[in-house]
């Protein structure tokens, strides 16, 4: 066995596993939808980008707190199974019928032992049998290219693949706005995004 040459391409693999890292792409910028005051909650995301993913090895979640989904939108990859606390001291029921991954959890007080697994890519809008006002969303999408806007509006998505790309801000079913992008090398590509409630 020839050491030398294991570590040469040991070293050489690293060096190439980072090269790649540093030479991918990042998209960022701010969203906002024109007349809410919150600029939090809108996802971006990619479309197009090809591959076998990795689930990340903690588990989504969406909590029950002061009788509202906390936060109120989120997004998945497909396959991930996303845990519903509540936090709340009384009992609550969450459930969908979207077609891409209907669900009932059924009647739970406060925990953390209920749980679901989202297989197919898709809107999914989500209720409470026993609080009529909480509403949520659960947008689960083919690759992990996404992120979700903070207070502020203001959005990264990284390690982005050289290619053409379809962009989407997305802040309801019914709310969304599409831009293209094409990248190459490590550069940084800013995107901002005004949506209107009308658009689709």
């Amino acid at each position: 066995m020839n050491v030398n040459r294991i570590a040469v391409t040991l070293v050489g693999l690293i060096v190439f596993g980072s090269m790649s890292l540093a030479e991918a792409g990042t998209i960022s910028g701010k969203a906002r939808v024109t007349g809410k005051d919150s600029a939090a909650n809108i996802v971006v995301y990619l479309e197009g980008v090809q591959g076998t993913y990795k689930l990340p090895e903690k588990r989504p979640e969406m909590n029950h707190i002061n009788l509202q989904f906390e936060p109120p939108v989120i997004a998945v990859l497909k396959g991930a199974t996303v845990d519903f606390p509540n936090s709340d001291s009384v009992f609550h029921s969450a459930f969908s019928i979207s077609p891409s991954n209907p669900f009932d959890l059924g009647l739970y007080q406060k925990g953390r032992e209920k749980f679901v697994l989202f297989k197919n890519p898709g809107v999914v809008e989500l209720f409470c049998h026993i609080h009529s006002h909480m509403h949520g969303f659960v947008l689960v999408l083919d690759n992990p290219y996404f992120a979700a806007t903070n207070k502020d509006g203001e959005f990264n998505i990284a390690n982005v693949p050289d290619g053409d790309y379809t962009v989407k801000a997305w802040a309801s079913p019914t709310t969304v706005m599409t831009k293209t992008v094409s990248l190459a090398g490590n550069k940084v590509v800013n995107m901002d995004f005004t949506l209107s409630a009308s658009a689709n």
